[in-house]
């Protein structure tokens, strides 16, 4: 009887330890949202994935248990989202109402003064306006432009050393996120300012910042920072530039980016992060992409990551030249309803865009010229509004009296964009008469290259 009692005891330690362990690992995440516009609340990756679908109870009260790593996430909740901070061993709570959003998050529990900090941090960047927008800033002066620039982010960072009462190493990744954005927007000037002004001869001065001077490529501890990676990529994207003519048409600027990546990055965890956003958001832009994955795939340990660059490989493996194009099917101004199909027999230029994307308006000009030089002949040109409203594409359309065939996606026929992988616009894509693939990611209106290249296939 005592050593069934024993037994008993060692058992039930037994279980409770691995329980406790199990537990210590994971986050209660809970709340409630007033006046929801879904019954689903999702938490997104730095990747855009969703990591946990949380089902809201139907008086807006939810509570789950998450397994996820420390880090940054965003919270989203029908088209609103906010940034959020999770970590094991949270207790964290939120009350929310959508039809206020940010100004009324709180957060109680284990957990909430970094993410209450995040939440007010979030009201005062949108405070920031226009001065945070790199249409406003790149129009400064070299001087101007730094003045604005260390005054914003001295203004971030008083603001987080006044939260006297957040974890340690969260103030710590913090800080060092505000410093890694402000050194790549130091970076990104340059080329900024020239795009904004077009001023191509613009070059900054001498005593102008470094922003890589104390570039730490090792620091694994840096990959939870929202702005590390980011500042990293600015970083082997110029020291890319400095190896290779990157306007040269003979060089694959996304193959030579994969090798300075290899290159200069020793760091595995490091140098496989860069990689697989590479591999995810990149491939795209490649005309060799076979080179490109095989330099990619080899070194990704991650087996979800050697999953998700092999799926995007596959894909635009069908949209390479001389394939079959996707077809789309989107509605014009006048309600009426064109699809890819109905243009065969033509050659068919497409633009993708939207009217809050400056290079894609910096476009138009020239998009019009080329309408003009080939009208009369056998090519169609379309453009297709995404990621907009209605309301604004059509007031757009109006205004600047844009020609060709213009088309508004609404967000649920989003297939035609994920077959071509279009994860940034503009993207231009150039499709024969008999519906196949020419470059899908043809030349912008502005490159003189792209007249001639429309003229042979004419």
């Amino acid at each position: 009887m005592k050593k069934s009692a024993t037994l008993l005891v060692i058992i039930i330690a037994v279980v409770y330890s691995c329980k406790k362990s199990e537990l210590s690992n994971n986050l209660i995440f809970s709340g409630k949202i007033e006046n929801p516009s879904s019954d689903t609340l999702n938490i997104l990756n730095k990747n855009r994935e969703i990591v946990k679908s949380i089902i809201l109870n139907k008086d807006g009260t939810f509570r789950d248990t998450l397994n996820v790593p420390e880090g940054f996430y965003s919270l989203k909740e029908g088209k609103e989202w906010t940034q959020i901070y999770l970590k094991p061993k949270y207790d964290l709570s939120l009350t929310l109402n959508v039809k206020e959003f940010d100004e009324s998050i709180k957060y109680e529990g284990a957990g909430a003064n970094e993410n209450n900090y995040l939440a007010k941090k979030a009201l005062l960047e949108e405070g920031f306006g226009k001065l945070n927008y790199y249409g406003y800033y790149g129009k400064l002066s070299e001087k101007e432009f730094l003045k604005l620039t260390d005054s914003l982010y001295n203004v971030q960072k008083n603001f987080l050393e006044e939260n006297t009462n957040l974890d340690k190493d969260f103030f710590y990744i913090e800080s060092k996120s505000l410093e890694f954005g402000m050194l790549d927007k130091y970076s990104s000037y340059e080329d900024m300012h020239k795009f904004v002004t077009e001023n191509e001869d613009f070059k900054v001065s001498e005593n102008y910042p470094d922003a890589f001077e104390n570039i730490d490529l090792s620091n694994e501890e840096f990959l939870i920072s929202p702005n590390y990676i980011s500042y990293v990529e600015s970083y082997l994207s110029k020291k890319t530039r400095e190896k290779v003519n990157t306007h040269d048409n003979n060089v694959d600027n996304t193959l030579a980016y994969v090798k300075t990546i290899k290159k200069e990055v020793k760091n595995s965890l490091i140098k496989e992060e860069l990689l697989y956003n590479t591999g995810m958001w990149q491939l795209s832009r490649t005309k060799k992409l076979d080179s490109v994955f095989n330099q990619i795939k080899p070194i990704l340990t991650n087996e979800k990551h050697v999953t998700e660059v092999t799926e995007k490989y596959n894909r635009l493996k069908k949209t390479e030249k001389g394939a079959i194009s996707p077809v789309f099917e989107f509605k014009d101004i006048n309600e009426k309803i064109i699809s890819l199909n109905d243009l065969k027999g033509k050659l068919v230029y497409i633009d993708i865009w939207a009217t809050w994307c400056l290079p894609c308006i910096k476009e138009i000009p020239d998009l019009k010229k080329m309408e003009a030089y080939f009208e009369g002949k056998d090519i169609q040109f379309v453009s297709i509004c995404k990621d907009d409203t209605k309301d604004r594409w059509k007031k757009m359309v109006e205004e600047k009296e844009l020609g060709g065939i213009q088309l508004f996606a609404s967000n649920e026929k989003m297939t035609f964009f994920e077959d071509y992988s279009v994860h940034g616009i503009p993207r231009f894509i150039l499709i024969d008469k008999n519906g196949k693939i020419i470059d899908g990611n043809a030349k912008r209106p502005s490159n003189p290259e792209l007249q001639q290249e429309i003229e042979k296939y004419l």
